[in-house]
């Protein structure tokens, strides 16, 4: 961080990769366009080609909230001498997955979001099905973004257009895949109150 004062918003992400940061700034930035967006490199605690849904949402969650413990500490550090009560931070954990399905191996995305009161929002997608040659590769062992790599010839290429990238032939890449995972999310936890706004409403 390096801005001087506080900002109102801050999502702190559960990762440096550019692709999940990036995705989440576009997420955001209509509704909260001065809003700080920050990546932590934190641990997922799960293994790191996750192999089923739940795994997935796993990895996804502890990153969010180890994301939201990170960024809290690190504006404590450097805002020490500010009031921090009219501020909002969320945690976001973005984990990409796969699972099995009749079958055949599919792609999966969760996107979770914590908050400072500890609330949990959940949102699940961007579910394809694996080409077979790439499917082997994480059946030995490899991990979806290097066995791309090792299709594509691309370097890095989870940091780039990611597999879907590869089989839409960039119609779709990895940023926008992720960033409407981390929107839904994120609209999910900004949508909260909409059971006692609908009461307050009937109540009038």
């Amino acid at each position: 961080m390096t801005s001087n004062s506080l900002s109102n918003y801050y999502f702190f992400v559960g990762s440096i990769n550019p692709i999940k940061t990036s995705s989440v700034r576009r997420a955001t930035v209509s509704h909260w366009p001065n809003a700080v967006v920050n990546g932590y490199e934190v641990e997922s605690g799960v293994s790191a080609q996750p192999r089923t849904d739940a795994e997935t949402k796993l990895g996804a969650t502890q990153r969010a909230q180890a994301a939201l413990h990170a960024g809290l500490k690190e504006l404590q550090t450097q805002h020490s001498d500010q009031n921090q009560d009219d501020l909002t931070a969320i945690g976001i954990g973005l984990e990409g997955g796969v699972f099995e399905q009749d079958g055949e191996m599919w792609s999966t995305v969760w996107g979770v979001v914590v908050d400072q009161k500890d609330q949990v929002f959940a949102s699940n997608g961007a579910r394809f099905l694996i080409p077979q040659i790439v499917a082997e590769k994480i059946y030995q062992g490899e991990e979806m973004g290097v066995a791309s790599a090792h299709i594509s010839g691309i370097e890095n290429v989870k940091h780039k257009n990611g597999l879907i990238g590869i089989v839409t032939k960039d119609f779709v890449d990895r940023t926008t895949e992720y960033a409407s995972i981390a929107k839904l999310t994120i609209g999910l936890w900004y949508g909260r109150t909409w059971q006692a706004d609908l009461s307050a409403k009937s109540t009038r």
